[in-house]
């Protein structure tokens, strides 16, 4: 008898001690190594938001330089000015001099004539290659916008109270910029450096 009660004895110890490792408890409590894991994920969903915010800036950043290279380029209105003024000058001194006075003040005429059509094709040249530039900017705009919201939907499960105000602002970023590169008014395009 003292065999069959330590024999079940044994197996009850037995049984319950592989009850008891395979038991998983319902709540499971994250390791070390899952919280790092998790952090760096949500550093990296910041870096990516960031990355295209920078993105917009650097988009706009260009467009301004490329303007500002296009105004600026060979014949802009400052180089037809200093041309229209050594013309006119030379033909001022035969004037001042009293030579040729009929035909020099005629010829200053035409010399003026000449750079307003002059001044007004270079007007008509900017507004169209800065018209071509805002709807390259546009593109570039809503294509960063796309390349957002596909990051955004990639790490959807990484939004929380740290990461959301980043995403907010981010966004509004975004609307303001597509917002003024819609603003543009092609027609009403005016060149200011003149």
């Amino acid at each position: 008898m003292k065999s069959l009660v330590l024999s079940a004895m044994i197996c009850a110890a037995a049984v319950g001690s592989s009850v008891a490792s395979t038991y998983v408890p319902t709540h499971s409590v994250k390791t070390d190594k899952e919280i790092v894991s998790d952090q760096k994920t949500v550093a990296t969903f910041k870096q990516v938001i960031a990355f295209h915010q920078r993105n917009v800036d650097v988009l706009w950043q260009q467009y301004q330089m490329a303007e500002v290279r296009i105004r600026e380029s060979r014949g802009n209105h400052a180089e037809l000015e200093r041309d229209e003024a050594f013309f006119k000058g030379v033909y001022q001194q035969d004037i001042d001099r009293g030579i040729r006075v009929k035909e020099s003040k005629k010829a200053i005429a035409e010399i003026e004539a000449t750079y307003e059509k002059k001044h007004a094709q270079r007007d008509t040249r900017e507004r169209t290659e800065v018209a071509r530039l805002q709807g390259q900017l546009r593109a570039e705009l809503n294509n960063e916008k796309k390349r957002f919201e596909k990051a955004k939907k990639q790490h959807a499960k990484l939004v929380n109270e740290e990461t959301l105000p980043l995403l907010k602002q981010a966004e509004q970023h975004f609307a303001k910029a597509i917002d003024r590169a819609n603003s543009f008014d092609t027609a009403d395009t005016t060149i200011a450096a003149r």
